[in-house]
């Protein structure tokens, strides 16, 4: 039997469980966007923008534009 392989598995289940969404900002805004939602009190990027898309969908859903 091979041996437990940690990393493997994490990216497998990511692959499994998870889409990826790659984006681009301005040359210079990665500091400035990492700066603000870690003044929002987000552990992470993804917590900040999933907030953003879930906060933003739901009130698209709710009679929003």
């Amino acid at each position: 039997m091979g041996e437990f392989n940690q990393a493997k598995y994490i990216q497998k289940f990511q692959k499994e469980n998870y889409d990826r969404c790659i984006f681009n900002v301005p040359k210079g805004q990665k500091a400035t966007i990492e700066e603000h939602w870690r003044a929002k009190g987000y552990k992470s990027l993804n917590s900040y923008i999933n907030d953003l898309i879930k906060t933003d969908m739901s009130k698209n859903v709710d009679g929003g534009v």
